[in-house]
C-alpha cells in the first residue's frame, strides 16, 4: 500500500500533463502512485502518457470509455485508490518539491482525516510556456482566500458549528488541490463528487469540513496553480452561457441540499441550511452570474424562453416568484468589475489579483 495515491483527471493535456506528473514523481516524498485519469481525450494525450511512463510502476493510467468530467474522473480514482491517503493535482498544475512530504507529515502526526493547506501560488508566464514547474518562484504570486488561519499546523475544533462559521466566512478554501485525505475516510463516509457543472470541488470540501473528526489546517503554500487560457476567461457571455449558469446554479443548489440532509450536524441545525445556500449562492452571483447578466442583459433573456423554461424545470409552481426575484436581484445589482467581464490580460494579472482579493475581504 502506498502512502499517498495522487488523483488526476486528464483532458487534452498532452502539451502538459507530463510536466504536472514529473512534479509529482520528483517529490521528496517517494511513496507514491499516480492515477491518471483519461477522461476520452480527444487528442493523443492518453498514448503520450501511456508510452512515455511504461517503465514507472507508480504512474497508473486509467481511461473511461465515456467522457464525463473531472468528478466522476476522481470518482473512478477513489475505486483504484490504493494509497493510505488521496489528494489531487490538475494535469496543467504543478506542486512544490516538498508538498507531498509536508501533508504526509501532518497527517501522521494528528492522525488526520484531512489537511488543509491554505492558498497557493499563481505563476506569472505566459501561455506558452508549458513546464509550470520551470517558472522561476520571484514571479509566483500567492493566494491568501484562507483568513486567521493558525501559524502552524493545527487541529480544528470538533464544534461543527464553530466550523461553519468559519467556512461562512471564508475561512477555508474550498478547492480540492492542497488537501489530503485519508481514504477509509472518504470510503466510510461515502463522500464522492457530485456531478454537477461548477461547485463540485467547493461541495466535497465541504462535505468533507463538516464530517471530518480530525481536520488539520496546514499554513503551508504547496500548489502552483496555472491561470491561463478558460481558467482566466468567464466564457463567451450569451443566452447559452446564461443558461448554463443557471442550471449550475439550481443544480449546485439541489446537491448541496442532498449533502446536507446527509450530515449529522444539519440533522441537529435545519435552519443553517439556508446560510449555506446563500454563500454559495452569493459566490455564484459575483464570479459569474452578475458579470453574464450584466453582458448579456436583461431584455434578450427574458426574451428567451429557453430561460423561462429552466425555472419551471427547477421551481415548478414556484417559478415565476423565482424568475421575478432573479431579474429584480440583478437589475439592482453594482456594475460588476471588469476582472469579472473581460478576459484578464497577463499584463494586468498582478492589479487584478490584488483587486480579487480586496474584494472578498
Amino acid at each position: 500500500m502506498p502512502g499517498i495515491s495522487v488523483i488526476m483527471p486528464m483532458y487534452k493535456a498532452k502539451k502538459t500533463a507530463m510536466y504536472s506528473i514529473d512534479a509529482l514523481l520528483n517529490q521528496t516524498f517517494k511513496d507514491i502512485e499516480v492515477l491518471v485519469v483519461d477522461d476520452c481525450s480527444p487528442d493523443d494525450s492518453y498514448d503520450v502518457v501511456k508510452e512515455h511512463y511504461k517503465d514507472e510502476p507508480r504512474v497508473v493510467l486509467i481511461r473511461q470509455e465515456v467522457n464525463q468530467g473531472p468528478a466522476q474522473a476522481r470518482n473512478r480514482a477513489f475505486e483504484e485508490a490504493r494509497g493510505e491517503y488521496v489528494t489531487f493535482l490538475d494535469s496543467d498544475d504543478g506542486i512544490v518539491k516538498e508538498g507531498l512530504e509536508k501533508m504526509y507529515e501532518a497527517a501522521k502526526k494528528f492522525d488526520a482525516d484531512v489537511v488543509h493547506t491554505t492558498g497557493c501560488f499563481f505563476p506569472v508566464h505566459k501561455p506558452d510556456v508549458m513546464d509550470i514547474m520551470s517558472v522561476p518562484k520571484d514571479n509566483y504570486l500567492p493566494q491568501d482566500k484562507d483568513k486567521d488561519i493558525p501559524g502552524e499546523a493545527t487541529l480544528l475544533t470538533q464544534d461543527f458549528g464553530v466550523r461553519l462559521s468559519k467556512w461562512l466566512e471564508g475561512t477555508y478554501n474550498g478547492n480540492v488541490w492542497g488537501k489530503m485525505i485519508k481514504k477509509s475516510f472518504i470510503m466510510d463516509n461515502n463522500i464522492r463528487f457530485a456531478s454537477i457543472k461548477m461547485s463540485e470541488d467547493i461541495l466535497f470540501s465541504f462535505e468533507c469540513l463538516m464530517r471530518a473528526a480530525k481536520y488539520v489546517i496546514l499554513p503551508y503554500k504547496c500548489i502552483i496553480y496555472r491561470m491561463i487560457g478558460e481558467s482566466l476567461s468567464r466564457g463567451k457571455k450569451d443566452v447559452a452561457y446564461m443558461l448554463k449558469l443557471l442550471e449550475a446554479t439550481f443544480s449546485g443548489d439541489d446537491k448541496f441540499s442532498e449533502k446536507m440532509n446527509a450530515i449529522p450536524y444539519f440533522k441537529d441545525n435545519p435552519s443553517d441550511k439556508d446560510k449555506v445556500l446563500k454563500y454559495v449562492d452569493d459566490v455564484m452571483d459575483m464570479m459569474y452570474l452578475v458579470p453574464a447578466f450584466q453582458s448579456v442583459g436583461e431584455d434578450e433573456l427574458r426574451a428567451d424562453e429557453r430561460v423561462h423554461e429552466l425555472f419551471v424545470k427547477h421551481f415548478g409552481s414556484h417559478a415565476q416568484f423565482a424568475e421575478r426575484y432573479f431579474y429584480m436581484k440583478n437589475a439592482f445589482e453594482p456594475p460588476a468589475p471588469s476582472y469579472l467581464i473581460d478576459d484578464i490580460t497577463y499584463e494586468g494579472l498582478n492589479a487584478q489579483l490584488e483587486i480579487y482579493k480586496q474584494s472578498i475581504t
